[in-house]
């Protein structure tokens, strides 16, 4: 770069001094020209040369500095390319100086990082020395005391490896020797030549010697070895052989020779008898081409007899060894497992209690039907053998078993307690549906387990409920008021209550100790009264008292017993029923009732009712008595006002025409009570006969209007009938259907008020008739609605004129003889509707009896 600018600069100064000198020149020759002229005296045409020369000189002038200034330019153009061309030739020189002391530094590394090192001679004495050998408290590790050889070696290792050093400084030959600088420690030098340098490399061969005493003694014992393992294979009891790498035998023990017959191992070896069939051998071949060992079975012929062998070849560095271990009798024994493992199996499969047994290393290799039922496992998953762990992963992802609330290598160490025990194991499994399992893990010999897994949830259940049956069942006799005793065949006392001990007058302590029944007797405060009256065989059990009872309770009666009942009384006047219950097992229950407070208030509820049923018989007589004292009375009455009324008595005036009209209006009404009460009666007697028949609904409805019009026209009550929905006839009564609508009606004028509408609608549905009388009058509250057909019940309120109360009562008694019933619906100042519902399937006979005596049909 240096050579080109100073060539620049050059040509620059060159073209300065070119023209300097040109413009020199030309001045000179234009003062040349112009001196003698002006010498001579040349006048005006001197001057007019003069300005001319002047004005060409100024032309030059302006010629060299344009030249100038032209080389200039051309110069720092030139200046700038080569300026450019030199900076990237600079960057290239500096990228490959850069590369080089890279690769120098990488080498070097390489170099120092081996610990070995390295002598470097190029052409100066001193070598350069390289790399480093550390943890050699031989060699020192400063290079100038290295190079010093004779302070660390040998004084003959320094002088052969000083005579190898020149030789290879001289003759390029180069050279590898060992120094050995004490028992454990050999350093090696090499020497070689690269280029035009020449190189001796040191490093170090740790133990060397000791390595070499080591493979000498390894041989020995290696020798010894295979000697000893010759002799073992000749006393060995199978066969055994080598062969070389032309598939020849090289060695046989003694089982092999006897095997095949031959009189001795050197016999077998000469005349290479072969163990095995031409045929067994290719596959043996075969197999050790692929895979450079064969294990099978093979069979042959052994002292006449075809035997079973487990063969076992492989290839080593010279030939092949084998071997043949006589299985004959444990294939036999493997059969006879075998069958007897499928026997187990099949009689496993058929047991209700799940079974699985798990080999050394954890996994599953049998296992029942119940257990895969018991945990409802698939076939493909079983068929993957799952060890323990996995199992019971699976069954707590799928939620069988609870999730362990314990650390991953906890519940491991858990899961496989049972592998490592010693004894079998007994656990309880509670899995997530509420089963229980009762788990007996059983370690085998050989390693692994056997798990039974027996369900006995029920078993539990049973047993719980046993419990919670007998403390319910002791707690429930402990707060019994009747006394209990259970006792054995043997007549000893097993059970008891509190009442039982209360009632005889017994010391709690005294039962506890389990006395026999025939000692009761005695020690009972409580002595049983003889009866009085009764049955002669009652009066003898009864009489026995504790006899009867220890001959109950330790009998034997091989066609059973039977419970025997009866009463008896205690000397303090207590009577109670008494019970003897033969339990199973030969077990006796007693059970003793007091029944002292019933037999009081028995006999003074039939005292009471022998009171009733008397004053019953006197009301009915007298009712009856009444009711007809009094229809005769009212039939004069009633008869002698109609006479009063005939033209034949002569007239009346108005006022005996009004009072001969309140006399047949009382009258009336006290004949229809007075009917009323005897219909009444007559129901209560039993002795009310419907005569039944095919009853026009319309016309009957029509006849008991007609009996009520002259009322509604008095209370300004309109009257709506809507029968579309009735039919035409039913079976029924139609005399007393009449006073059913009859009452209602009447009762429904007394109530509704003055312009307003009763409806009478019939209709049917379900198999019934229903007839409804409705009214807008006050209602009834409902407290008042299940009085309203009780007897002589009036209620006056929002009413016309009270009554005897017997309207709605002798409704509903006519209803329930036509075995229909009475439905009232009413709210409180919006007005009551009264339903009597009849069967439209035939009236039923008395459920009592069976008969149809309260029924009578029409044409009878």
């Amino acid at each position: 770069m240096d050579s080109k600018q100073n060539l620049a600069a050059t040509v620059i100064l060159h073209g300065a001094w070119w023209a300097t000198t040109t413009a020199t020149v030309l001045a000179a020759s234009l003062a040349a020209s112009t001196g003698p002229a002006a010498a001579q005296g040349g006048g005006p045409d001197l001057a007019v040369n003069v300005d001319r020369m002047l004005t060409d000189i100024d032309i030059l002038y302006l010629s060299a500095i344009a030249f100038l200034i032209g080389a200039a330019m051309v110069a720092a153009t030139f200046l700038v390319r080569q300026r450019a061309a030199l900076s990237g030739e600079n960057e290239a020189l500096r990228s490959d100086l850069h590369q080089a002391r890279l690769e120098a530094d990488a080498r070097t590394a390489l170099l120092l990082s081996g610990d070995e090192r390295i002598l470097v001679f190029s052409g100066s004495p001193t070598p350069e020395v390289v790399g480093q050998i550390a943890a050699i408290r031989q060699i020192p590790t400063d290079p100038g005391r290295f190079l010093i050889f004779a302070d660390w070696m040998p004084a003959e290792q320094v002088a052969l490896l000083e005579a190898a050093i020149a030789e290879l400084l001289e003759t390029a030959k180069p050279f590898r020797m060992a120094i050995d600088l004490d028992a454990e420690c050999v350093v090696e030098a090499t020497g070689r030549t690269s280029g035009g340098l020449a190189m001796v490399r040191f490093s170090v061969l740790e133990g060397l010697r000791k390595r070499l005493d080591e493979l000498s003694s390894s041989q020995s014992r290696t020798k010894a070895t295979v000697e000893a393992m010759q002799h073992l294979f000749d006393q060995a009891p199978l066969a055994i052989w080598l062969r070389d790498r032309h598939n020849r035998l090289t060695w046989v023990n003694r089982a092999y020779a006897t095997a095949v017959d031959a009189p001795s191992v050197a016999d077998a070896l000469e005349r290479q008898i072969e163990f095995f069939s031409a045929q067994d051998r290719l596959r043996i071949a075969r197999d050790l081409e692929k895979a450079r060992i064969f294990t099978g079975k093979l069979s042959t012929v052994v002292e006449a007899d075809r035997r079973n062998f487990n063969v076992v070849e492989t290839i080593g560095p010279d030939g092949s060894a084998g071997l043949a271990i006589d299985v004959s009798e444990t294939e036999q024994v493997r059969m006879e497992l075998h069958q007897t493992i499928v026997s187990q199996s099949e009689t496993l499969d058929q047991l209700a209690t799940a079974v699985a047994r798990f080999d050394e290393r954890t996994r599953l290799c049998y296992y029942n039907a119940a257990f895969q039922r018991l945990f409802d496992l698939s076939n493909a998953y079983l068929e993957t053998e799952p060890d323990h762990v996995a199992l019971l992963d699976h069954l707590r992802t799928r939620g069988t078993l609870p999730i362990e609330k314990l650390m991953r290598s906890e519940m491991r160490e858990q899961d496989l307690a049972a592998y490592r025990a010693t004894e079998p194991t007994d656990t309880m499994w509670h899995l997530a549906d509420g089963r229980t399992l009762r788990v007996i893990a059983t370690p085998q010999p050989r390693g692994g387990a056997t798990w039974v897994f027996e369900d006995i949830t029920e078993k539990l259940e049973l047993e719980s409920q046993l419990k919670s049956t007998s403390q319910l069942q002791r707690e429930t006799i402990d707060f019994l008021n009747e006394a209990v005793a259970v006792f054995g065949s043997d007549g000893r006392l097993r059970l008891s209550n509190p009442a039982f001990a209360d009632m005889w007058g017994f010391a709690a302590e005294m039962l506890e100790a389990t006395p026999r029944i025939q000692t009761l007797s005695d020690i009972a405060m409580a002595k049983v009264e003889p009866a009085q009256g009764g049955s002669e065989q009652d009066l003898s059990e009864v009489s026995r008292g504790w006899q009867l009872f220890c001959e109950q309770v330790t009998s034997f009666d091989e066609h059973g017993r039977d419970t025997l009942r009866g009463e008896m009384s205690l000397t303090d006047g207590r009577i109670f029923n008494y019970a003897i219950v033969p339990l199973p097992n030969g077990l006796t229950m007693l059970t003793f009732s007091n029944i002292s407070e019933a037999r009081a208030a028995e006999l003074v509820l039939r005292e009471r009712n022998d009171a009733l049923e008397q004053a019953n018989r006197i009301k009915t007589d007298f009712v009856q008595h009444v009711n007809y004292e009094l229809r005769s009375p009212l039939t004069n009455i009633i008869g002698f006002s109609a006479l009063l009324r005939s033209p034949e008595t002569g007239p009346l005036n108005e006022r005996q025409s009004e009072y001969l009209d309140y006399i047949s209006s009382s009258t009336s009404t006290l004949l229809t009570i007075v009917n009323d009460i005897l219909d009444l009666a007559t129901v209560d007697a039993g002795i009310m006969e419907l005569e039944l028949s095919e009853v026009d609904i319309a016309r009957t409805v029509e006849q008991a209007v007609d009996g009520v019009r002259d009322r509604f026209e008095a209370a300004d009550l309109r009257l709506s009938i809507d029968l579309g929905d009735a039919g035409t006839t039913f079976l029924a009564d139609g005399h007393r259907l009449i006073q059913i609508l009859f009452n209602l009606l009447s009762n429904a004028a007394n109530f509704a008020p003055a312009g307003s509408t009763v409806g009478v609608r019939a209709w049917r549905h379900q198999g019934m008739l229903s007839f409804e009388v409705s009214d807008r009058g006050p209602g009834i509250a409902s407290e008042q609605v299940e009085k309203v057909f009780e007897r002589f019940e009036a209620n006056p309120s929002g009413g016309r004129q009270s009554g005897a109360g017997l309207g709605l009562s002798i409704v509903k008694s006519f209803v329930e003889l036509h075995q229909g019933h009475v439905e009232v619906r009413s709210t409180r100042g919006s007005g009551t509707a009264v339903t009597c519902h009849f069967p439209l399937d035939g009236l039923l006979p008395d459920e009592e009896d069976g008969s149809s005596s309260r029924f009578r049909s029409a044409a009878e």
